[in-house]
């Protein structure tokens, strides 16, 4: 069935999903912080900033890949 409504605007430029977090890092104390980064929960990319998720930038590192 196709329907009419728009495609949401805040979707990943990738792979459409809508919804991204923001990474968690250590920081120089070894404490777990959030970052700066962005990370797909679709396509696991990281982005620097939303208009990047939202556009699929270039700079966007590449999927994780799952741990063997």
């Amino acid at each position: 069935m196709e329907t009419d409504q728009p495609a949401p605007m805040n979707r990943c430029g990738y792979c459409g999903s809508t919804n991204y977090r923001r990474v968690v890092e250590r920081d120089a104390q070894g404490l777990m912080r959030y970052g700066e980064r962005l990370l797909c929960s679709g396509c696991t990319r990281e982005f620097t900033d939303l208009d990047a998720w939202r556009q699929g930038a270039s700079d966007a590192s590449p999927p994780l890949s799952a741990a063997a």
